[in-house]
C-alpha cells in the first residue's frame, strides 16, 4: 500500500500496483450510503490495496447526477485521508461537464482523473480527440485515458496524439481483453503506462509491461489481487500466477455470467460479508434474479469468501 503524497509538495501518486474500481454502496431507497461506503473505503485498504478509483463503471457514475458524483468525491476524498492515491472517473460525454467534475476532483487533491471516450453517438476520431485534449487542459492532474470505457476502443495512434497535445494524458486503462494492447502502448506510445482492467488479463499484462490494474474484483477481496501484484512485483511470477489461478479466477467467474452482472453480484458478496449494509444498485440495474444470487454466493462460500 502507497500513501498517497498528493498535498506534501511531491505531486499526485503514479497509480501503480492495485488499483480497485470502487463500488458506491446505496441505501435500499437508492441513496447513497455514506456508512457504508466508508466501511468499503477501510476493508479495501485494510486488504492492502494500492488505490482508489472512484466514479468508474463499476461505481455506476452513469446513475448519478453531477452533483452526486460531485458529493460522492466528497465523500471519498474525506474517507481516503491520503492513505492510499485516489483517482476519480469523470466520464461525461458533455465535455463541459467532464472538466466540471475533473476541476472539482482536482480541487479536493485528488492524484488523477480517469476518462473514457464520449458516448452515446458514434463520435469521429478528431471530436474523440478534442473531448480528450479539452479536458486534460482544464486541470493539472495526470488524466487516465479509458480504452474500452463504454465499449469504445481507442487506438494506440489516437491515444499518443492526444499524450502530445496534453501530455498530463500520462496513464490509460485498457478494459479490453487484450494484452498484447499492453505492447502495443509501449512500442507505439512509450510515453504512456498502461493499467490492465480485466481480472483475466492481469498477470499477461503485468508481463507485457503494465504499471498496475484497474479491477473491481478488488473491492471483494483485495488482499488476493494484492498479493499477486506483490508476488509479481518480487519476482515471484509461479506464486502470481497461483493466486490468480486459484483464488480470483475462479471467484470471479460466476460474477460475470450476466450482463453488467459483475457489478451486483460484488455488491451482494460484500453485503453478505457484513462490509456494505445492502446490494441495491439503481435502474436501469436491476437485482440479481434469485437463481443468479444464490449460485453467486454458493461458490462464495465454496471458496470460503463468505
Amino acid at each position: 500500500m502507497t500513501p498517497s503524497t498528493h498535498g506534501n509538495g511531491s505531486g499526485p501518486s503514479r497509480p501503480t500496483g492495485a488499483q480497485v474500481l470502487l463500488l458506491t454502496p446505496f441505501t435500499d431507497d437508492g441513496e447513497v450510503d455514506e456508512r457504508s461506503l466508508a466501511s468499503l473505503v477501510d476493508y479495501v485498504i485494510d486488504g492492502g490495496i494500492d488505490g482508489i478509483v472512484g466514479l468508474g463503471t463499476t461505481g455506476e457514475f452513469f446513475t448519478m447526477s453531477v452533483e452526486e458524483q460531485a458529493r460522492v468525491m466528497t465523500l471519498l476524498a474525506a474517507e481516503v485521508r491520503g492513505r492510499v492515491p485516489l483517482t476519480f472517473g469523470v466520464g461525461n460525454s458533455a465535455t463541459s461537464v467532464a472538466i466540471e467534475l475533473a476541476r472539482h476532483a482536482e480541487a479536493l487533491g485528488a492524484d488523477g482523473v480517469m476518462l473514457q471516450p464520449p458516448y452515446y453517438f458514434d463520435h469521429t476520431p478528431a471530436s474523440t480527440e478534442a473531448h480528450f485534449v479539452a479536458v486534460a487542459n482544464a486541470v493539472g492532474l495526470p488524466v487516465m485515458a479509458y480504452d474500452g470505457g463504454a465499449g469504445i476502443e481507442l487506438s494506440v495512434e489516437r491515444v499518443r496524439r492526444i499524450n502530445e497535445q496534453a501530455p498530463n494524458v500520462r496513464y490509460v486503462k485498457i478494459s479490453i481483453v487484450d494484452p498484447g494492447k499492453v505492447q502495443a502502448y509501449a512500442d507505439g506510445a512509450p510515453a504512456l503506462e498502461t493499467l490492465v482492467g480485466d481480472e483475466n488479463m492481469l498477470l499477461m499484462g503485468l508481463r507485457h509491461g503494465a504499471i498496475g490494474s484497474t479491477v473491481g474484483w478488488s473491492n471483494v477481496d483485495p488482499s488476493a489481487v494484492s498479493r499477486v501484484h506483490r508476488a509479481f512485483e518480487a519476482g515471484d511470477l509461479d506464486g502470481a500466477r497461483t493466486v490468480l489461478l486459484r483464488e480470483v479466477v475462479p471467484a470471479v467467474s460466476p460474477c460475470i455470467t450476466a450482463k453488467n452482472g459483475w457489478i451486483r453480484s460484488y455488491k451482494e458478496i460484500l453485503a453478505a460479508k457484513g462490509v456494505i449494509a445492502s446490494p441495491a444498485t439503481r435502474l436501469p440495474l436491476t437485482p440479481l434474479d434469485p437463481i443468479r444470487r444464490d449460485e453467486v454466493l454458493s461458490a462464495m462460500r465454496e471458496l470460503a469468501l463468505i
